[in-house]
């Protein structure tokens, strides 16, 4: 049988992924947001636990603590993120959206979770939760 890439299970969710994140993006452009996928993953990590610091974001989105970095940088440069000293270590910042990211999540909250439920068309709740098992497991297989 000659390798196939397509049946790899990588590929699979990179493919994804991919047309997901063009989804998504394309939910910011309409609602005239310039972010980009990183962003809107590290923003929601923050508007989940505001207040927590850098390398806490890195763990919590998978990425390096010097992409984190710049992310954040652009973030605060564009004024979706402060950054405040720590009270129990002033080298370190915790992080908080800011008023002008608040309102970019209630306005684009429910169109996200829209698009949510159209990915999820014809797809069993049974489905979805044997999904989330079999991908839980993938996910772990990996690490």
């Amino acid at each position: 049988m000659p390798y196939d890439y397509t049946k790899l299970i990588g590929y699979k969710i990179i493919k994804g992924e991919v047309l997901i994140k063009r989804k998504i993006l394309n939910a910011f452009i309409e609602k005239g947001y310039m972010i980009t996928f990183e962003q809107w993953i590290v923003l929601n990590v923050l508007y989940a636990e505001p207040g927590i610091i850098q390398s806490e974001i890195a763990q919590r989105t998978y990425k390096d603590k010097t992409n984190v970095t710049r992310i954040l940088d652009v973030l605060a440069k564009n004024g979706y993120i402060i950054r405040e000293a720590n009270d129990k270590d002033r080298r370190i910042a915790c992080v908080y959206l800011t008023d002008a990211a608040k309102k970019m999540f209630a306005d684009i909250i429910p169109y996200i979770e829209e698009i949510n439920e159209h990915f999820c068309n014809g797809i069993s709740e049974e489905e979805l939760a044997l999904f989330d098992d079999i991908f839980g497991r993938l996910c772990k297989n990996a690490e």
